[in-house]
């Protein structure tokens, strides 16, 4: 990315979580004054806890392997600004953001707005501009007052309700499930995670009466294979009829919920006269990728990265680890955002804990808890801990510590996974 782009967009992180900025009427006013490119093509609009990025990117990849010409809206990125922003599986043309962030910023309605807005038009603008027939976006945080919230999509998907960002979203799973069925709109199809909380449920079901829309269970799927080299399930019973999956670079069964709900929120799409052959199905779920999530570096496969975030998908690492039969880690990288229960995820990682050494650290984020903290939460639990002043050489420690034969995993944060990205290899590429 240039340097110019760069510094611009580095000017506005320091707007990127401002509680007081929540509200959809500055995204609203800059849209129109950017002539709503949010109306130029069809949405697919997923919120969720954790997994929405995964349901995203196979959703995506099978409409483009159906022909259609796709547009993703994730956040946030790994490495590179522009993997938000993805027409037919390339990064945003660098010049036209460059271009098009200058126009916002010289609009009066542009000044002050927040960073995920101006993400958020950039990403409308560069897939009205490319022609895009289906953009599927996923929702930043919350839903209800998240600034993608002005899609008017063909269908919504919720991926899970866990208790995260409770100083913005709620302290309750219900508050937080109200926030997220903020995304329902009139009539308009809601597909939900098997497995979802029965309180955050219910929260959600008398959102889509209320709002006059169906509620769809994902698809059902079986697990065939589910371990630490691919994931393949049977989906016995699908508009398509039965169907055997293979998603290559998809690990875990947890990663099975997250097909499941891609496949359901296809099937709602297929309903409303989207054309998706079973063969389209077949291939997307095969070519899909979505880095970061429990995976070994390529380059150096004793290092697992996983950029569970919160309790709850920590807790889902610990499992898959578990299922996968690795062997216990014998050095564990841990850098968390300030804002997260870091006692709680460390408690989460016990069942693979083990003897593991914890190599305290803290990405280059400016809401990154301080190591300090993330080391004494580890003495807390019992477990030994060292500080690293870097995500970098943190790695490189509990690579040495694990030695030939032993496994590290570095989790807690995915701009820690994106910086150890950096410095070993594994970083997504334009095409995916």
């Amino acid at each position: 990315m240039s340097v110019k782009l760069q510094d611009a967009l580095e000017a506005l992180y320091g707007l990127e979580r401002r509680k007081d900025k929540l509200g959809l009427e500055g995204m609203r006013a800059l849209l129109s004054a950017l002539g709503n490119p949010e109306r130029r093509f069809r949405a697919v609009h997923v919120a969720g806890t954790n997994g929405k990025g995964t349901v995203c990117a196979l959703v995506e990849r099978v409409l483009r392997a159906a022909g259609a010409r796709t547009g993703l809206y994730t956040s946030p990125h790994l490495v590179d600004f522009r993997e938000r922003i993805r027409v037919n599986g390339r990064w945003a043309d660098e010049s036209f953001l460059e271009a098009r962030l200058a126009h916002i910023q010289s609009l009066p309605v542009g000044a002050d707005r927040t960073f995920f807005e101006v993400c958020t038009a950039l990403a409308f603008e560069t897939f009205a501009a490319g022609g895009v027939e289906w953009a599927v976006v996923e929702v930043g945080l919350g839903g209800r007052l998240d600034c993608t919230n002005v899609v008017a999509p063909d269908v919504c998907a919720i991926t899970s309700v866990g208790l995260d960002h409770t100083e913005i979203l709620g302290d309750t799973l219900e508050q937080i499930a109200a926030e997220k069925a903020g995304i329902l709109k009139p009539g308009v199809p809601v597909v939900t995670a098997a497995g979802m909380d029965p309180a955050a449920l219910g929260v959600i079901e008398r959102a889509a009466v209320e709002r006059g829309c169906r509620r769809v269970d994902a698809a059902r799927l079986e697990a065939v294979s589910a371990g630490a080299a691919s994931l393949v399930v049977r989906a016995p019973e699908t508009p398509w009829g039965p169907l055997t999956l293979e998603a290559p670079h998809l690990r875990g069964r947890f990663q099975a919920a997250n097909l499941a709900l891609a496949l359901g929120t296809l099937a709602v799409l297929l309903e409303r006269g989207v054309a998706i052959p079973a063969e389209a199905v077949v291939r997307g779920v095969r070519e899909a990728r979505w880095p970061g999530r429990f995976e070994p570096c390529a380059r150096e496969p004793r290092l697992w990265w996983d950029a569970a975030h919160n309790p709850q998908g920590v807790a889902v690492l610990a499992d898959a680890w578990r299922r996968c039969a690795l062997p216990a880690p014998r050095a564990i990288v841990l850098a968390v955002s300030g804002d997260k229960d870091v006692s709680s995820m460390i408690e989460a990682l016990a069942p693979i804990a083990g003897e593991a050494l914890v190599f305290a650290t803290r990405s280059r984020n400016g809401r990154a808890l301080e190591p300090g903290r993330v080391a004494r939460a580890a003495a807390a639990a019992g477990l030994a801990s060292r500080i690293a002043p870097d995500v970098g050489s943190a790695c490189r420690d509990a690579l040495a510590h694990a030695g030939p034969q032993g496994l590290a995993l570095l989790t807690g944060s995915l701009f820690a996974v994106g910086e150890a990205m950096e410095a070993f290899g594994g970083a997504p590429g334009e095409w995916q």
